[in-house]
């Protein structure tokens, strides 16, 4: 029995055969593929194989060799077998194939069967599908294969199967009334369930909304100005915008002044213009559909006054303004004369006498506005202003109403009417009538007209003014009554003047001094009566000491009319005679003696005059006026006077006292009076410190020479009210105290303000070194002995009065006299 097996073994092994590889016996190949189906005989002596060949299903021969073929054989090389190549299978190479040789006087044959298959193939299945919202949608998901494969859903990691609103077809997934919940990644799976073959796919569905714009709102913009307005929408995607101008349907992406934003909806028009007023569409749009709205822009023009002409008529006659206005909205225009602050505004005016008319034109924006004046007056005459006035602004423009009329001389009959003449001055006679237009001037004397070419007349101008000028050289026959003779179109007017001859100022009236101190004298001068002739522009003083016997030598001072007439820098105890005379543009009138004075002595100082501050308070409680001035500081007070007469003697200082006040039974009463303080004679001022809040202090103010010290000058000040500060609670003391650290400050400050000085000194020669340093230089300067003793007496001498001038103001208290810069009293001269 071993033995019939072994040789049963045997035999197999060497039982001849085909191979053909891969070794399956089905091979199952998708579409398309490729295939290599190797057949190899398995014998011993392979040299006695003949006769390979591959048979198809139906058993023909496959001989071609040729590779450009879908089928084809080949050889192995040197071995024995032969290759059957599928370069791309299709449904119809589907079958059995047959590998057959023989093998000396054995046929051998080997079958292997192919099958084909189609792959799954995601058809129409796109990745991203976009639902519109409201509408049902078909998730497209169309799969091919062979076998046909199943298709599975799945949304968010749940299967989705057959519902109300999720229905699954062959071509894809039904969603019924699309919501925007619908968004999301949905999965489609095809499976071969028989080959176990699966494919996925993922689409994003993303539901989309059509676009929904909100109302816009209406647009007003000034012309020549920039204007924006936006277009919103909601829809899903975003819309894209356009925007069209309804008018003429124009594109206006493709205007360089229009600005369109597409992503954002914006309409940005720069430099708007007349014709940009008017409706706009936006156009919003997306995959889901489109949405459109409009929006007016209004368009606001200015008022442009493009026509208003001047007007001319004659006085009692009707005429019109016309004023013509451009703009939008239609403007409101009134009428305004310039020298009036009140319009005309639409309606009557004065009785009817004045209309204020407006006709509108809409079609081209115009406002017409008339100003009719009814009967003219001469107060017509003048400038108007055409005020038109809509949202966008206001505009003006002035207009003339030329009102006509004859000559008259009703405002300058009184102008003129006299001319003087004296000596080689010749007169000058002029006339001004008024009239519109301008009138024609003639001159008669005595009835005849005068003609300009003549030795004693010479006539300048003919209109509308004219000036006769007259020449009497000496001869009292050209003085007397002449003739204006005015004429235009409307009429004909005279006017008389008169020439008369000017003769210099008689004797004064009247000499009186009026206040005498020990070197000034005021006087009061009364020009001459009777004095019809050119006005007095001065007087003038001429003095003499008493030992001067002639005036020849005598010195003057000259007062301009109706000035402060003060004497000044007269010696004291000296006896002086005076001679006054008046002047005028004729000449120097005649000198008449005033009174011989002998100058008081040297005294003491007159009393200082102090400034009072403009806050006071009167006290009208007792007997007599005073006043009390109120600071507006609680520790301190400004004391400022002005310099008083010396009175011969220079004044070297001043001496201020001052004590705490109070009203007792209707009498103020002191206390807590102050030492003496001493002042330079250089200020006029000095401040008052560490004086008690809301208090009354009596001030005593002296001026001192080598003689004595003046009456005193007295005021009385009330400090301001003053307020404790407020202290903090704490319960530990501060490390430094607000004391220390204003002190510390203060200190740097002026450190600071030291050593900026000092830069200022070495650099410039500025600050307040080089202030103090020139200061001494003037102060020995002034202690020089070489001075004159008036040098002395007048330490505070202005430019003007150092070259002969003094402009100064004079207040009399009954007793003596207290000059100040101010006034042009006249000037020295020396004869």
């Amino acid at each position: 029995m071993l033995q019939c097996n072994v040789v049963s073994a045997v035999y197999a092994e060497t039982q001849p055969k085909l191979d053909i590889q891969p070794n399956t016996g089905v091979i199952s190949k998708q579409i398309g593929a490729s295939l290599a189906l190797t057949c190899k005989p398995n014998v011993q002596d392979p040299t006695l194989i003949s006769q390979l060949e591959w048979r198809d299903s139906k058993n023909r021969r496959i001989e071609n060799t040729n590779r450009a073929n879908p089928i084809y054989v080949q050889s192995i090389g040197d071995e024995p077998g032969l290759v059957l190549i599928f370069q791309k299978l299709d449904e119809s190479h589907a079958g059995n194939y047959t590998c057959s040789a023989n093998y000396a006087s054995e046929e051998l044959k080997s079958t292997v069967t192919v099958n084909t298959f189609v792959d799954i193939t995601f058809v129409d299945a796109p990745e991203s599908q976009f639902p519109k919202a409201g509408e049902d949608y078909l998730v497209k998901c169309k799969v091919q294969g062979n076998p046909t494969p199943f298709v599975d859903w799945n949304k968010d990691g749940k299967t989705m199967v057959s519902s109300e609103r999720y229905i699954v077809q062959n071509e894809g997934l039904l969603i019924k009334n699309v919501k925007e919940s619908d968004d999301g990644v949905y999965m489609c799976t095809a499976f071969v369930l028989h080959t176990g073959q699966f494919k996925m796919r993922s689409i994003k569905v993303e539901v989309i909304i059509p676009p929904t714009i909100k109302p816009m709102e209406r647009v007003s913009v000034i012309e020549g100005e920039t204007t924006w307005t936006k277009c919103v929408a909601t829809g899903k995607p975003p819309p894209t915008y356009t925007w069209i101008k309804l008018r003429n349907s124009e594109d206006l992406s493709k205007s360089s002044r229009f600005d369109v934003k597409k992503n954002t909806g914006d309409l940005i028009i720069s430099k708007v213009e007349f014709n940009d007023d008017g409706d706009y569409k936006c156009t919003a749009q997306n995959q889901a559909g489109f949405a459109e709205s409009t929006v007016k822009i209004d368009v606001l023009v200015k008022p442009r006054i493009f026509e208003l002409r001047n007007v001319t008529a004659p006085v009692g006659e009707p005429t019109q303004l016309i004023c013509k206005v451009r703009g939008r909205p239609l403007p409101k225009v009134v009428f305004r004369k310039r020298s009036s602050k009140e319009p005309f505004s639409i309606g009557s005016h004065q009785g009817n006498r004045i209309i204020l008319e407006e006709k509108q034109n809409e079609r081209d924006s115009e406002v017409y506005g008339t100003l009719i004046i009814n009967k003219l007056n001469r107060t017509d005459d003048g400038l108007y202003e055409c005020i038109a006035e809509n949202k966008a602004g206001t505009g003006y423009k002035n207009g003339h109403i030329t009102v006509e009329f004859g000559p008259t001389f009703e405002r300058t009959k009184e102008l003129h009417r006299t001319a003087w003449a004296w000596l080689n001055h010749p007169g000058n006679l002029t006339c001004i009538p008024e009239a519109i237009p301008n009138a024609t001037i003639v001159w008669k004397r005595n009835g005849i007209q005068i003609e300009s070419a003549n030795q004693n007349f010479k006539i300048e101008g003919n209109g509308p003014i004219s000036h006769l000028i007259v020449k009497p050289y000496n001869d009292p026959g050209f003085f007397g009554k002449y003739e204006c003779i005015a004429t235009n179109k409307h009429g004909s007017v005279s006017h008389p003047l008169e020439l008369k001859e000017a003769k210099k100022p008689e004797h004064l009236q009247q000499i009186k001094a009026q206040s005498i101190t020990a070197t000034t004298i005021k006087w009061s001068l009364t020009p001459p009566i009777h004095f019809d002739t050119l006005p007095i522009r001065t007087f003038t003083v001429r003095y003499r000491p008493e030992q001067d016997v002639s005036w020849d030598y005598a010195r003057n001072h000259t007062w301009s009319f109706q000035a402060p007439y003060i004497l000044e820098n007269l010696i004291p105890e000296r006896t002086y005679h005076f001679q006054f005379a008046a002047t005028n543009d004729v000449g120097f009138g005649p000198w008449s003696n005033g009174p011989t004075i002998t100058m008081p002595r040297r005294s003491e100082p007159a009393e200082p005059k102090i400034h009072v501050p403009n806050h006071s308070i009167q006290d009208n409680t007792s007997n007599r006026q005073d006043v009390i001035a109120v600071s507006p500081y609680a520790d301190h007070f400004e004391l400022r006077w002005q310099v008083p007469n010396d009175n011969g003697d220079p004044i070297d200082g001043y001496l201020i006292r001052y004590c705490v006040v109070q009203k007792i039974s209707g009498e103020w009463r002191d206390s807590e009076c102050s030492e003496e303080i001493k002042q330079s004679v250089q200020y006029t001022s000095y401040e008052l410190n560490s004086l008690k809040p809301d208090t009354v202090y009596k001030i005593e103010l002296r001026a001192h020479n080598t003689i004595g010290s003046s009456s005193p000058a007295q005021i009385r000040v009330k400090t301001a009210r003053g307020s404790d500060p407020t202290i903090p609670y704490t319960n530990e003391a501060p490390a430094v105290t607000n004391l220390a650290i204003i002190g510390i400050v203060v200190g740097a400050v002026i450190l600071i303000l030291i050593f900026v000085d000092l830069i200022c000194f070495s650099v410039n020669r500025a600050g307040i070194l080089a202030f103090i340093c020139d200061r001494n230089k003037s102060k020995h300067h002034e202690e020089d002995p070489k001075l004159s003793r008036e040098d002395e007496r007048e330490p505070l001498k202005s430019d003007s009065q150092m070259n002969g001038e003094r402009n100064m103001s004079v207040e009399f208290d009954g007793k003596h006299v207290y000059s100040k810069t101010g006034e042009i009293i006249g000037k020295h001269s020396a004869v």
